[in-house]
């Protein structure tokens, strides 16, 4: 019982450190790539200046889809193909209230 233990203990191992090498060794030589990783350090955690605010399915193809870039509002329309800008506010531009509609006296 000990020696099976010992004779996987053995292969194991050695495959699992080797393929930790190898995995290392692919990351240095840019084949696989890790989260956050460029070149020998860790990157700084960055803040994210972009933010998916809103997305609406038009067709099966077609959506709209609201983004903050930069203290601006985009809403862009996005297919397959293409990605287009359909409108976008000034940064930092305090959202209008929509005015209620006045009753007209006949």
């Amino acid at each position: 019982m000990l020696g099976e233990f010992l004779v996987r203990l053995a292969v194991a191992l050695p495959l699992v450190c080797g393929l930790a090498a190898l995995s290392l060794w692919g990351v240095r030589r840019g084949w696989l790539r890790l989260p956050g990783w460029r070149g020998a350090v860790l990157a700084p955690p960055q803040p994210c200046v972009l933010q998916v605010l809103a997305v609406r399915s038009m067709s099966p193809t077609a959506r709209l889809a609201v983004i903050r870039f930069d203290g601006r509002d985009l809403l862009l329309g996005v297919t397959g193909q293409s990605v287009a800008l359909l409108a976008r506010t000034e940064p930092d531009a305090p959202a209008q209230e929509p005015t209620p509609m006045q009753e007209q006296a006949p």
